[in-house]
């Protein structure tokens, strides 16, 4: 496969991604999302950032950047957390840490491996169960690459310069979503699974455990059991923490 330039200051792309503590779901609302997005473009600024893609999701972003010395991604990452954690500490009357760690990174080596990671940025609505396509989630640079003529959050330039627009385009779209997957959607991921696990077995479904208040409690038993949080099981009920709280108090 081809290889990416790359020098001693190791230039090139990063899939990069954060997540909210103890999985808290930090982006949780839409005005949580926007106002991340606005930060991830007002920081890229003199920070020798390019935002390539990126997926707002309820508790992680996904990311990608580019940059010609690596040192920039920590600056540019660092200052858009502690931008958004103060927004979101202020907002919600808490203070404290509001995400996991810094960030997560993994350097891209190939062209395969680039394309293929904007196809996996765009895609985790989709595997989330948000949304059918990808078209159809807000949050994404997926309409930068396919809607809109002209974006103001991401920078296709170099893109552009590597593959060409129009085979860019048809590249992504024929891409797989298949790299190695970091541990914050490793672990999304292992929540689904255990929940199918737990509907195969007791033969129940969702809907009629959202309106069973024995049956939700032992779903949420069973979940806890496997460390997972209340509220993961209150955003696949699609209601609030405070609304499964209160159900399954009644």
């Amino acid at each position: 496969m081809p290889r990416l330039a790359r020098n001693s200051n190791q230039s090139g792309f990063f899939h990069i991604m954060v997540q909210g503590i103890d999985k808290s779901y930090i982006f949780q609302t839409e005005e949580q999302k926007k106002e991340y997005v606005k930060l991830m473009i007002k920081h890229k600024e003199n920070r020798g950032v390019n935002v390539n893609a990126y997926c707002v999701m309820d508790n992680h972003t996904h990311m990608l950047l580019f940059t010609e010395n690596v040192t920039n991604i920590s600056n540019y990452m660092k200052k858009l957390n502690t931008s958004y954690g103060v927004y979101y500490n202020k907002t919600n009357d808490r203070v404290g840490f509001v995400f996991r760690n810094r960030f997560q990174s993994q350097y891209i080596t190939d062209e395969s491996y680039l394309i293929n990671c904007i196809k996996y940025i765009h895609m985790n609505p989709v595997r989330a169960g948000k949304v059918e396509n990808e078209a159809r989630y807000r949050y994404s640079s997926y309409q930068d690459y396919f809607k809109r003529k002209e974006s103001y959050v991401i920078d296709k330039e170099n893109l552009i310069e590597i593959f060409g627009e129009e085979n860019m385009r048809k590249r992504i779209q024929m891409a797989t979503d298949e790299i190695e997957i970091m541990d914050i959607e490793r672990e999304e991921e292992n929540f689904h699974i255990a929940v199918k696990q737990y509907l195969r077995e007791t033969k129940l479904n969702l809907q009629t455990i959202k309106v069973d208040k024995d049956k939700m409690i032992e779903l949420y038993q069973y979940l806890k059991g496997k460390k997972y949080k209340q509220i993961q099981l209150a955003r696949l009920l699609n209601m609030s923490p405070k609304t499964l709280s209160q159900k399954m108090k009644r």
